[in-house]
């Protein structure tokens, strides 16, 4: 855009005036005074460069591979996005914009799977009653859901810590009671070799007794 001012009884002449790095001095009617307007320097309307294509295809077949989505439908919602028809009529200072479009799916594809990994994981885990619902519990009280899959990567993430604590303790108290029990075996069985003749008495009275009340 251009702007002329003429004559000597312009305002504009008779004072400063600044734009950006432009200065206009005192002219007098003599003079025509043009100030160009520089166009943004973001804006390129040229087409995609090869490598920009390519890097755009990557993104849409990694999402297909993520995703199990046809590469049609990736691309109708990307030109939705833009605003064009093709691939044809994307610019090249659309190109950031596409790029993060598809990104930001295919982080979510990636997110998408990882959730599904971790519910398979905790559903595993936790076959036996008790123990699930004791998840449920802890989803319940720290998420505010017992539905799994209603959780972020995070809270599974965060459940799945929960549960292998659970296990761990659980394995622990089974090997104490597992301990216990052979501990109280052989104190048992070496009674019986210290007292021979008195557990041999003890037994009988218990088989007579045994007996007679019953």
């Amino acid at each position: 855009m251009t702007v002329n001012s003429n004559g000597s009884d312009n305002r504009i002449a008779g004072r400063d005036y600044q734009e950006k790095n432009i200065q206009i001095g005192r002219y007098d009617g003599s003079h025509t005074v043009n100030i160009a307007i520089p166009s943004s320097n973001n804006s390129d309307p040229r087409p995609l460069l090869k490598g920009q294509r390519k890097a755009l295809n990557r993104l849409v077949a990694a999402i297909v591979d993520a995703s199990n989505t046809e590469a049609f439908i990736i691309w109708q919602k990307l030109h939705a996005e833009i605003g064009v028809d093709s691939i044809d009529d994307i610019t090249m200072n659309q190109y950031k914009t596409a790029e993060s479009f598809l990104c930001a799916m295919l982080e979510r594809c990636k997110d998408h799977d990882a959730r599904k990994a971790l519910v398979s994981i905790l559903l595993r885990n936790s076959e036996d009653g008790v123990l699930r619902q004791k998840l449920i519990r802890y989803c319940h009280i720290n998420f505010g859901t017992g539905r799994l899959n209603d959780l972020t990567r995070s809270q599974l993430q965060m459940a799945l810590s929960w549960l292998d604590q659970q296990s761990v303790e659980g394995e622990k108290k089974l090997t104490a009671n597992n301990s216990a029990g052979s501990q109280l075996q052989m104190n048992f069985q070496q009674i019986i070799r210290k007292y021979p003749k008195e557990t041999g008495m003890c037994f009988v009275v218990g088989v007579l007794l045994g007996s007679v009340l019953f």
